[in-house]
């Protein structure tokens, strides 16, 4: 009996159980386990129309408990969106309303287009085959599978339009479907039952495979009449390959293109920056000691600038502990304050370097100490990027046939001199290569890494800073001069003397200023330091320089990631699975650079990337154009 029936279905926690059933003046009644949630139709009006990955959860949870509801010989024949009610403590679809299972023979009678329920079925949910009194296990899936549609779409299956010759409805324009879910889907609702599913285990099995389903549509699936006449364009290999071909040479050219005007160089230097301030942290350099003029130091001395006679006692303090190199960064080309006659004596020794700035011009440059000879002098200068940081290290150049050092060369050349005998001299097969012991220093070019003509006069290399926190042990002016130190900080060490008052107008911002923001700058002393370190650790801890792949690697790397990206986005048919593998190549691409730059290289990430995600959404967007177009053949 009916009663038994709903008893039995009640078991699964898909369908509410019956709590009991009697009569009264002649009407049955059933009492059902009430469900708190909300009609499927009552929530595609709140949240709109559901994604793919939705319909297939959807359809997962109401396949399952149709199973249950024909494996106990039953037929529902009334499932639509306000027969499946969401659950409000689990989430989980409930399929109601089973009091049509007994009525087997009614038919629906309506003269109206309407979605109200009338007999049993609702139309537009309704196969004709029950309209007909001959409802079958088909007629269940004809009727979830509409449901799904509406949920897709939006829209009621009265407000398809419906072709006339083969009487299916076309519903794939309002929605976005992996071919997959379009021809099962397409299947379920099938106009004659012997063309749809037979049983819900078929459908279950093709929703574990809508990847597959496309290479498996034949046209001998189904009678040749009863074919709709548009079908899902599906491309084979060939044509897979040959739209991914197109699509690879269209834009990797196109990325190339943008990368030679510089497109990229904002969001590759931002990569750089992120990559650098990332890497491990090797500690202060031990070689190197920094003597800082901080804020408190100038307050002590009543002055904003410290004075000859102070500076030079800095100096001979320091030359008592017989450092290996001393580098003044500070300008002395005129006399400040008294003791100029002291710091002329201080200058005198081999082991002092100072500075000269070159400038832009002649009103722009500040000459060297007259009493340094050229040798123990360096320029200041540093190239500055469009951003105003500084990632580069200007090394020497020609002005006029002299040859200008920078200040942080002369100071790390005369340590390794006096500590390792080992002099600059020429490649010998490369002469614009400068070669220290083993080490090659060779110079960037205008399209270095992720540069695109940039201002690459002169002898250049990547500054490869040493550490964000602390690249070398310090003294304060303070300390030095009250020989509060330890005296092995100096013995045999390279020493910076330069100001890092807040005051100073001598701070960059460098790659470094990411971390804390566009405030974060770096004194001019600091840096140099920086570039000491690096030239040391490519000579004597064998630390290669920054380097970068050759134009024509890049230009490959652009155009395999542009193929890959189109090839593989093109192929995967499940919109979940696709962005997957698009997360998946992105972040392979992203991962390269990040590997080559652990191994010193800075590997372009614009342009690859880019080509890999507008490949692959250029065919993903062919492919939507050609499936909303008249097929030329039949298929499923």
């Amino acid at each position: 009996t009916e009663v038994h029936t709903l008893k039995r279905l009640g078991e699964h926690r898909g369908i509410p159980k019956l709590l009991d059933s009697f009569e009264d003046e002649q009407e049955f009644y059933l009492v059902q386990e009430f469900i708190d949630g909300e009609p499927l139709s009552q929530e595609i009006k709140r949240t709109g129309r559901f994604s793919e990955a939705q319909v297939i959860d959807l359809l997962r949870e109401a396949l399952a408990i149709l199973q249950f509801v024909h494996e106990n010989r039953v037929l529902h024949r009334d499932i639509k969106p306000d027969n499946l009610m969401r659950r409000r403590c689990d989430g989980r679809f409930v399929l109601i309303d089973f009091g049509a299972v007994k009525e087997i023979r009614t038919q629906l009678v309506s003269g109206e287009v309407s979605n109200l329920t009338v007999g049993i079925g609702t139309q537009g949910y309704t196969p004709s085959e029950q309209l007909a009194g001959k409802p079958r296990y088909s007629s269940d899936i004809f009727a979830l599978g509409m449901t799904a549609i509406h949920a897709l779409t939006g829209r009621l299956p009265t407000d398809l339009p419906e072709e006339t010759s083969s009487l299916e409805l076309h519903w794939q324009t309002y929605a976005e479907v992996s071919p997959g879910l379009a021809i099962l889907l397409k299947k379920m609702v099938r106009h004659y039952f012997y063309q749809r599913y037979q049983g819900v285990d078929e459908v279950l099995k093709d929703l574990d495979r809508l990847d597959q389903l496309p290479e498996e549509v034949s046209l001998d699936d189904f009678p040749q009449t009863y074919l709709p006449l548009q079908t899902l364009w599906q491309p084979t290999w060939r044509e897979s390959l040959r739209a991914a071909a197109i699509a690879t040479v269209a834009v990797a050219g196109l990325c190339l293109g943008l990368r030679q005007i510089g497109a990229f160089v904002p969001v590759e230097l931002l990569a750089y920056d992120w990559l650098l301030s990332h890497r491990s942290d090797p500690g202060p350099d031990p070689r190197l000691l920094i003597v800082e003029i901080t804020e408190q130091d100038l307050n002590r001395l009543q002055s904003d600038i410290p004075s000859d006679q102070v500076v030079a006692d800095a100096i001979d303090i320091l030359q008592t502990h017989e450092p290996a190199t001393i580098g003044l960064d500070l300008h002395r080309n005129i006399p400040q304050g008294a003791g100029r006659a002291a710091l002329s004596q201080s200058l005198q020794a081999d082991n002092v370097i100072g500075i000269t700035k070159v400038g832009d011009g002649a009103d722009d440059a500040i000459p060297p100490p007259p009493e340094l000879s050229p040798y123990r002098v360096g320029f200041n200068d540093f190239p500055i990027d469009p951003d105003s940081k500084i990632r580069r290290s200007l090394q020497t150049f020609l002005s006029e046939g002299e040859a200008f050092y920078s200040f942080g060369l002369v100071v790390a050349l005369h340590y390794l001199e006096q500590t390792r005998g080992l002099i600059a001299e020429a490649h010998p097969d490369d002469p614009d290569i400068m070669l220290v012991g083993e080490a090659e220093f060779a110079p960037i070019d205008r399209s270095f890494g992720g540069y695109q003509q940039i201002e690459a006069e002169g002898y250049q290399i990547m500054l490869d800073y040493r550490s964000p926190r602390q690249v070398a042990e310090r003294l304060t002016l303070t300390e030095v001069l009250s020989q509060d130190f330890d005296p092995a900080l100096v013995t045999d060490k390279i020493v910076l003397i330069g100001t890092t008052a807040y005051v100073s107008l001598d701070k960059f911002f460098t790659p470094y200023s990411l971390l804390s923001g566009d405030s974060y700058e770096m004194h001019g002393v600091i840096i140099h330091a920086h570039i000491v370190s690096q030239i040391l650790s490519a000579v004597l801890d064998e630390r290669s320089l920054i380097w970068a792949w050759p134009d024509w690697l890049e230009i490959t790397w652009t155009i395999v990631c542009a193929g890959a990206g189109g090839l593989l986005i093109w192929r995967v048919r499940s919109p979940l699975r696709r962005w997957l593998v698009g997360l998946a190549g992105g972040s392979a691409i992203v991962a390269t650079s990040v590997l080559f730059f652990s191994m010193g290289a800075w590997v372009p990430l614009g342009p690859p990337l880019s080509a890999f995600v507008l490949s692959g959404s250029s065919l993903l967007a062919y492919r939507r154009y050609r499936q909303r177009q008249p097929a030329q053949s039949g298929g499923y």
